[in-house]
């Protein structure tokens, strides 16, 4: 029984399907939105670029990613990362503004149409749209979903933000905490929409969604607090200096969740005989989330892996600012902490 029906909940049936087991899935609405989500090799930490090429291939038995120049901007001060993958360092990229003290680093992202790759994987495996809640009786969890109580030999908690409150309501806690995450699409002149961009300088990112169109944000909120005021304007002036003219056309508000050690869990929970969870991939579901839900369906089938994803390592970090936990996959924060 799969509780959530975005990346992690799909991908972990899909994995437990094919390893024998018969999957029911309960998934909600596809909160995805229409445009592609980015998967970047450029992360500080080995074990995050591996899971992201295990993703990347996973992603090909079912689309065709797109590539893009992915341009991470540092001060020329600071000690340039080691790179798992091929990589270019510059002083100037076409269609970006570096100042004399900036460096790039040049490697490729992907673009996935991960709504695309989620919905077809919801259909072929029979995911309902309705919502459910975790219950556990005597030891064991359930789903109710629809007013019906749906058991399983094995529960899969995959519900992505809600992760927390859903075990909450059940009685169980979980070192997870939900955020708010934001971005502003934009009409884009110039040649800079073009590249998918972390710029550890100026402190945002940015991604091509379509041809002048392109998305940026930066930095996270408390769930449930709203963008700051003047959000919008301030992401237009830190895009203008990078990239040129840009006519911001509106805001999107999302909702991610993270683990204390700022990144992905996994894993069987300790209180529960038969509940298992997913969650805490921290707005980076494209890149991690089908490897890592493939490490959890070879866990429910006893094939033990040990790695610094699972969920019991962190049961007695529960309460945490997500805010302020430093992101795994941030380059800026880990490089900046260092020097």
């Amino acid at each position: 029984m799969v509780l959530g029906g975005g990346i992690a909940g799909v991908f972990t049936a899909y994995f437990l399907r094919e390893l024998g087991f018969d999957v029911v899935g309960v998934g909600g609405d596809v909160a995805y939105p229409l445009t592609s989500l980015v998967l970047t090799l450029s992360m500080p930490y080995g074990e995050d670029v591996e899971l992201a090429k295990e993703s990347l291939e996973i992603y090909r038995k079912f689309v065709q990613p797109r590539e893009v120049t992915s341009v991470d901007i540092f001060p020329r001060w600071v000690t340039l990362p080691k790179l798992e993958v091929p990589h270019e360092v510059t002083d100037s990229v076409e269609g970006l503004r570096l100042g004399p003290d900036e460096v790039a680093v040049l490697t490729r992202d992907y673009l996935i149409p991960v709504r695309k790759v989620v919905n077809r994987l919801r259909r072929e495996l029979g995911f309902a749209s309705s919502y459910g809640f975790l219950k556990v009786e005597d030891g064991k969890a359930y789903v109710v979903a629809e007013g019906r109580r749906i058991a399983g030999d094995v529960v899969v908690l995959a519900a992505g933000y809600n992760n927390r409150a859903l075990a909450e309501k059940a009685g169980l806690r979980l070192p997870l905490q939900p955020y708010e995450c934001y971005a502003v699409a934009y009409a884009a002149w110039g040649k800079g929409w073009r590249y998918s961009v972390g710029d550890h300088v100026l402190g945002w990112y940015g991604r091509p969604i379509a041809p002048f169109m392109y998305v940026a944000g930066d930095g996270c909120g408390r769930y449930g607090q709203g963008p700051p005021a003047n959000y919008v304007e301030k992401m237009t002036n830190l895009l203008r200096q990078r990239i040129g003219a840009a006519l911001p056309l509106g805001l999107r508000v999302g909702y991610c969740e993270v683990g204390p050690h700022g990144g992905p869990v996994y894993g069987k929970h300790p209180d529960v005989d038969n509940l298992y969870v997913i969650g805490g991939l921290d707005g980076y579901g494209s890149m991690v989330g089908p490897s890592l839900a493939k490490r959890l369906a070879d866990l429910i089938a006893g094939r033990e892996e040990f790695d610094e994803f699972k969920v019991e390592r962190y049961m007695a970090h529960m309460d945490f600012d997500p805010c302020a936990v430093s992101e795994r996959h941030d380059w800026g924060s880990v490089i900046l902490r260092k020097a």
